[in-house]
């Protein structure tokens, strides 16, 4: 049995459509072929907000407004859009922002595109042109959002100097970093993908590619220190850290990461680190160096106590007692020297010196230790009547201690030489030696405090390691330069003192003078 027709199916078709006009979702504008606005649905009143009985909705349907000549229109080009769909053709209007509250509606500012349809009698002729508006302001504002926070990463990106780079899900690089560019050198076609590991450390390469893989394959958090080389050449400690994005249903839309050079930080750790090793073992030398004069210091004292009539092993103890207790003042007297010297308390009573005289003292101190140990020793040169402006006893200092040092670090039976020479102006003392040598790392570090070789079976005592630290502390302060060179371990060192001569009138000067310079 067929239903009965509902009041719907018995309307006409006007006013079915009349009905699916107005009830459209979509705004929806009627124009005549000569342009002006002949109907528009609830919609197109929402969108406006321009409704029926108002005095711009009275201004859009009458007689002399024509929407093909709206100043408005015509300037955002949709005058002519219309004018093409009037001609017959469907046509997509670009979107506009209208300004609803000029127009003298109400509500907020809107972007607006519209589809323009020509519709066509059954000859082909228009008689009307139907306008479908889109509200995509929403659209919009998420695109000028989105630009505003790629444009503030961007400007970002150029005022750090940290390296940003993104990469793909699985890891690749996919969009260029002109921030690694300009560190690295690398081009974009040489990093992407996994070119970037071309760029690292050769020991930082494989254990790099290994976290990176594993921290992708568990989607966690990438984070790490490694070199990388800069465009000169030098490589350069960097901290690193890569981070998933994850989109709305869970999936990693991109990896996100920054470099940031912390080279200079790393440095200066190691060097602190350093520092803190040379102490301890600096302390350990000084507690061997203090307490091995104590045992015949000990010894001696039984000796006394025991012996006291006998007059030669009274002579003897005694003897072994003021060895001990001059190596201990030795001992104390450095430390007292390097203390004073480090804080600036360290007065030169300058005069003019003779360079030969210098040296001569020098040799006097140290020539003990030079025989002892079996050393060919030579002087080699002449510094003729060159004078110094300088502390008489400091620089005597310098040169004991320098060969010293060449005696300590040369194994029994070297050959040791102390050469002179002057170079226009200046006097350079050099102590050359066939010990064992100064290792490249060792080198760089050889004048800083506490920096000692290492001991070996003939050479126990040592020293505390501040000799050579004294040595360029004093020269610095006397205005000159103090050097050390060595062709690798076992093959010998020379050091070189180089200060400014001066000439012999200014002798009475200064020899008279007792002016004390302060240091600091």
């Amino acid at each position: 049995m067929i239903p009965p027709a509902s009041p719907a199916d018995r309307a006409s078709p006007e006013v079915r459509f009349g009905a699916l006009f107005e009830q459209a979702p979509v705004s929806i504008q009627i124009l005549a072929p000569d342009g002006r606005t002949l109907r528009v649905n609830k919609a197109w009143e929402n969108l406006w907000q321009i409704h029926e009985g108002s005095a711009l909705r009275a201004h859009v349907f009458s007689a002399d407004y024509n929407v093909l000549r709206d100043p408005q229109l015509i300037a955002a080009g949709i005058a002519a859009c219309l004018e093409r769909a009037v001609a017959g053709e469907s046509v997509t209007i670009p979107a506009i922002r209208y300004d609803v509250a000029a127009l003298g509606g109400t509500g907020p500012a809107r972007w607006v595109t519209a589809r323009a349809h020509p519709i066509k009698d059954s000859h082909g002729n228009i008689l009307e042109v139907m306008l479908m508006h889109e509200d995509i302001s929403e659209r919009i504002e998420a695109e000028t959002a989105l630009r505003t926070r790629e444009e503030r990463f961007r400007i970002l990106v150029m005022a750090t100097n940290q390296i940003v780079w993104t990469n793909t899900p699985d890891g690749r690089v996919l969009e260029d970093s002109p921030s690694w560019r300009a560190f690295t050198g690398q081009t974009y076609d040489e990093w992407k993908d996994f070119g970037w590991l071309d760029a690292l450390h050769p020991d930082d390469r494989d254990g790099t590619r290994a976290l990176w893989t594993a921290c992708v394959a568990s989607r966690s958090v990438f984070e790490t220190r490694y070199r990388i080389r800069r465009v000169d050449g030098c490589y350069r400690w960097m901290a690193v850290k890569g981070l998933p994005i994850v989109d709305a249903n869970g999936a990693i839309r991109e990896w996100i990461g920054a470099n940031a050079d912390i080279h200079d930080m790393v440095t200066a750790q190691a060097g602190l680190q350093e520092q803190d090793r040379r102490k301890d073992e600096f302390l350990a030398m000084l507690a061997h160096e203090l307490r091995n004069p104590l045992a015949p210091i000990s010894a001696a004292a039984e000796v006394l106590k025991f012996s006291a009539a006998d007059e030669e092993r009274v002579r003897l103890a005694s003897m072994v007692i003021g060895r001990q207790v001059r190596h201990m003042t030795s001992l104390v007297d450095d430390l007292l020297d390097v203390a004073r010297v480090t804080r600036g308390l360290i007065q030169l009573e300058t005069a003019c010196v003779h360079v030969m005289d210098i040296v001569a003292s020098a040799v006097e101190q140290a020539r003990p230790l030079l025989e002892a140990r079996g050393h060919a020793f030579a002087i080699d040169g002449d510094a003729g009547g060159a004078q110094v402006l300088g502390d008489a006893h400091r620089l005597v200092q310098v040169v004991a201690n320098l060969l010293n040092n060449a005696a300590k670090y040369t194994p029994r039976g070297g050959r040791i030489t102390l050469a002179l020479a002057c170079h226009g102006a200046a006097v350079t003392i050099e102590v050359r030696d066939n010990g064992i040598g100064l290792d490249h790392q060792l080198l760089p570090h050889v004048f800083d405090l506490f920096t000692q070789a290492e001991r070996s079976p003939d050479r126990t005592q040592g020293g505390l390691g501040i000799g050579l630290a004294l040595v360029r502390h004093i020269v610095a302060m006397h205005g000159g330069t103090v050097a050390a060179h060595s062709g690798g371990p076992g093959m010998g060192s020379v050091f070189t003192v180089t200060l400014d001569t001066v000439a012999p009138d200014a002798a009475g000067v200064s020899a008279s003078s007792e002016t004390a310079k302060q240091t600091g």
